[in-house]
């Protein structure tokens, strides 16, 4: 798991740095409110990948300290939740 883990986190921030979020506007109204849609799209998919990150590390520290696979109320995740979604961390 702690492989996956780290590969996703490398994804993740590598797509974070191509990123940005603040475009320039333009002269036109048309142009600033296309460039103003794509500036909320690229915020949006900031905050997923920085909340994604966040949830990894999280899930690699509990490697580390051997509580991987609890959650914060104690209760096991399961197993095949954690091979599809290895930062999980709700029991669901």
């Amino acid at each position: 798991m702690k492989s996956k883990l780290l590969e996703e986190k490398k994804r993740l921030t590598e797509e974070l740095s191509g990123l940005y979020a603040h475009t320039e506007l333009g002269d036109g109204q048309d142009e600033n409110a296309e460039e103003i849609a794509v500036d909320e799209v690229s915020k949006n998919m900031i905050f997923r990948i920085k909340t994604d990150l966040g949830k990894i590390d999280k899930a690699l520290a509990k490697i580390e300290n051997g509580s991987y696979g609890v959650d914060d109320e104690g209760a096991s995740i399961d197993e095949k939740r954690l091979r599809a979604l290895p930062w999980a961390d709700k029991a669901i």
